[in-house]
């Protein structure tokens, strides 16, 4: 399982940082890509039909947004708890609302949302903008040293 895992990173890595465009288009598009997919859970999907309006409207590349929301996919896990805890921070609610839920009933889920969706929501939100915003700075910098390193190594090629 984890080699699956770790190999379609590798792939989404490969395809992202040789994408054509200028490398603040890219990036973007896969900042964009992640703030969508952590905003998707609350909305029940819902959120994925935003990506070509948020790509229009941020001049970004779709295909690295879609890569973003895969990669996304992947990475949301870990920030889920965290999500939770800085929504309940700024709206007020407590993570020992969830814990004492228990998810006895298999609709559980669904009285644990309208308890909590808001607070999810908001953590998801603040959680989603800072990590995007992260991801936008490191794939504009590893788009510009893949793109340094190509050059000198195509350079010394044709010399």
């Amino acid at each position: 399982m984890w080699k699956k895992i770790y190999r379609k990173l590798k792939y989404e890595y490969y395809k992202l940082i040789r994408m054509k465009g200028a490398p603040s288009f890219v990036a973007r598009g896969f900042s964009v890509g992640i703030f969508i997919e952590f905003i998707t859970l609350p909305t029940f999907g819902l959120a994925f039909l935003l990506l070509y309006p948020m790509n229009l409207l941020f001049r970004s590349s779709f295909s690295s947004s879609l890569i973003g929301f895969v990669i996304g996919k992947l990475v949301l896990p870990v920030f889920m708890v965290i999500n939770l805890k800085v929504g309940g921070t700024l709206v007020g609610k407590h993570m020992q609302d969830h814990l004492a839920q228990g998810g006895h009933s298999p609709f559980g889920w669904l009285s644990w949302m309208k308890r909590n969706g808001i607070a999810y929501f908001t953590g998801s939100f603040v959680v989603g903008l800072i990590v995007s915003i992260a991801s936008y700075f490191l794939v504009y910098s590893v788009l510009q040293w893949y793109r340094k390193k190509r050059s000198r190594r195509f350079l010394s090629q044709n010399d």
